[in-house]
């Protein structure tokens, strides 16, 4: 039974720093960012642009509006590295192109004009699941790509107590016995394997249900005691 009463205690208390993490990114959210008076060399961007050209064709709404949809730019540190990103983005989908391509949901949101400059094409996903995706028609002449410096202009600004505070809770959830019992909380590896993530949601709904009202005395207010560990 002791060993039980363990096991529970820890998996509250890591419930509660996830809570307790949850409002410090959000109160560090709030912070906000200060102007730089001198902005700083930052890397470059491979962005597609609209050119003053656009202004002769007839359909230079419909560009316009199709060229909000598609992803502009890729950030790297060197040229090199933000053509090869860049090659990645108009290729992952199996398809050789200048211009990124947009989704279906994107396309769906799109004006019957701006839909005719979109051929759409399927591909089929890791799944084997066939999926579509659409081209996009810009006239040659409407637009170009290219490299942009990359400036930092804004610095986030930093609480020095939050922060700390947030070092200590991912040290204190490293720890011998917490570090499993987030694994049973948190029953997934990452956010990024989701074979069975209905299951694992459920799962985790139930046990923070039966983790809130078992029938344990409270972990002080709000707060954790660390001086026990």
């Amino acid at each position: 039974m002791q060993q039980l009463h363990k096991k529970s205690r820890l998996e509250k208390e890591v419930l509660q720093i996830h809570k307790r993490l949850d409002k410090i990114f959000k109160e560090e959210q709030k912070l906000g960012y200060i102007k730089l008076e001198k902005p700083i060399r930052h890397g470059w961007f491979k962005e597609l642009i609209i050119t003053e050209n656009v202004e002769r064709y007839r359909i230079q709404k419909y560009i316009k509006e199709v060229y909000e949809m598609v992803e502009k730019k890729v950030w790297a540190p060197t040229k090199e590295e933000a053509s090869r990103k860049w090659k990645f983005q108009t290729s992952k989908y199996l398809i050789n192109k200048e211009i990124p391509t947009i989704s279906k949901r994107q396309y769906n949101k799109l004006s019957d004009g701006a839909k005719r400059l979109c051929v759409p094409f399927q591909y089929y996903t890791d799944k084997k699941r066939l999926r579509t995706r659409f081209y996009i028609k810009i006239p040659k002449g409407a637009y170009k790509i290219k490299f942009t410096r990359a400036y930092v202009t804004h610095s986030r600004r930093i609480d020095p107590k939050l922060q700390s505070e947030r070092i200590l809770l991912f040290q204190q959830l490293n720890k011998k016995g917490y570090f499993n019992a987030k694994k049973r909380v948190f029953p997934w590896k990452s956010y990024w394997d989701w074979p069975n993530w209905r299951e694992n949601t459920k799962e985790v709904r139930m046990r923070v249900r039966l983790l809130k009202h078992a029938p344990i005395q409270k972990i002080i207010n709000e707060e954790i005691s660390w001086e026990r560990n």
